[in-house]
């Protein structure tokens, strides 16, 4: 009889490990499965520049290649990651914060990579780091970190206004836009410090009102834009992120110069239709997108696979977004949920960010689509920060089993 009590304890035990298992799996498949389709894709989108280009060799698969040693790294530190206990990062996240925000100088020095006018790159021999990749990841950290120490008094509204939001959203996202001209980066940076604090304090009223006021400098930027068009001679003259913005305000105004490339990616969206032209037979990819593989990379998803297959891929970020958030829902330590809000709002952020540039909602800020876009960076951190939430859900899963065990250890004993 004793023994059957064992025996059924064990497989109760053993069943609730798989059970709790499979949040755990279900992000890693939608990871891989995100991943895959980002191979696919880049590939797609850059085999023929590729094979009609010098510069890479005329190698059909160059950017395909190089994609592939991305993911294989990221997948490297997403395990190595996932296996750290993440409780013990809370003593360096400022420090990971601090080195962060020290990482945005060396674009002042010879290792600063410039391409569109624009330093954000560092080269580091084997491959280009984008650094507010990194800031990214240390202000996820540093914010959590804040919430946990301030756990008690975080509602406050002086402490939140000024130490939170300040010196580790609007001081960082300033330094990412000033010194790296990063602006979508920036945005995102601001973003996440502010529903991070949205869903974990209970300055609702603050928060709305914060929302309104950016609402209403939004429109007002948009009101001055669209009521000043300059000539396109007079825009040439103008700094190119100014340039951008008129762009995205009347496109068509300036379609041989900065409208170019946002009015060809909405001529890709809407040619593909509902099911599109089929994989591989993109027109607007030839030649007509620059560097399709990157930012607009969206666009061809849209004309080659349609509505459908774009709205497919978007269910699948919502699936991951939702599972991240399951596990911040599960975390024992506001740590830990303040890291997992961050990474589940960093990828639904830049999602919305992208999808919006190329339907033309916001003005064109050079910001990749998470796991598709062709980048080093992109991939290589955005496969940390997964790493960080598993890291999250394997210590919770740990604990969760460790008192079932005692709890039938004590069942049995009765």
């Amino acid at each position: 009889m004793s023994q059957n009590v064992h025996r059924s304890a064990r497989r109760s035990l053993a069943a609730h490990a798989r059970q709790m298992d499979r949040l755990d799996l279900r992000i890693m498949i939608c990871v891989i499965v995100l991943n895959v389709f980002g191979c696919v894709m880049v590939y797609s989108a850059s085999a023929y520049s590729c094979a009609m280009n010098e510069l890479y060799h005329y190698d059909h698969a160059y950017f395909l290649k190089r994609q592939i040693i991305f993911v294989l790294m990221g997948v490297v530190a997403l395990l190595a990651v996932r296996l750290m206990d993440y409780r013990k990062w809370i003593k360096l996240s400022y420090w990971v914060f601090g080195a962060s925000l020290g990482s945005l100088f060396l674009l002042y020095t010879p290792l600063a990579v410039t391409s569109h006018g624009a330093s954000r790159w560092i080269n580091l021999g084997f491959f280009q780091l984008q650094v507010a990749e990194v800031v990214k990841v240390g202000v996820i950290l540093a914010a959590a970190c804040f919430l946990h120490r301030h756990a008690q008094s975080v509602n406050s509204i002086r402490k939140l206004a000024i130490y939170l939001w300040l010196f580790l959203g609007v001081i960082p996202a300033g330094m990412v836009y000033g010194i790296s001209d990063n602006l979508s980066s920036a945005v995102i940076i601001v973003g996440i410090v502010f529903l991070v604090t949205f869903v974990i304090t209970k300055m609702t009223k603050t928060h709305v009102v914060c929302l309104l006021v950016a609402v209403a400098v939004a429109f007002g930027l948009y009101q001055h834009y669209s009521s000043n068009l300059p000539t396109q001679e007079d825009l040439n003259k103008m700094p190119f992120r100014e340039g951008r913005m008129y762009a995205w305000v009347a496109p068509e105004n300036y379609a041989d110069d900065q409208g170019f490339q946002p009015l060809q990616g909405m001529y890709a969206v809407a040619s593909g239709g509902l099911f599109g032209k089929g994989l591989g037979n993109s027109v607007q990819k030839l030649e007509k997108i620059p560097e399709a593989q990157n930012d607009m990379i969206f666009a061809i998803i849209c004309e080659e696979l349609g509505m459908v297959g774009a709205a497919v891929m978007l269910a699948m970020f919502a699936y991951l977004v939702y599972h991240i958030l399951r596990v911040a829902a599960t975390s024992e330590t506001l740590y830990g949920k303040g890291i997992c809000l961050g990474v589940a709002f960093h990828i639904g952020l830049q999602v919305l960010a992208n999808v919006g540039v190329v339907l033309g909602i916001l003005p064109n800020t050079g910001v990749s689509l998470p796991f598709i876009s062709y980048g080093g960076s992109a991939i290589l951190f955005t496969m940390l920060e997964i790493g960080m939430v598993l890291s999250v859900d394997r210590q919770h899963t740990k604990a969760h089993l460790k008192r079932k065990r005692r709890q039938l250890e004590r069942e049995m004993q009765q």
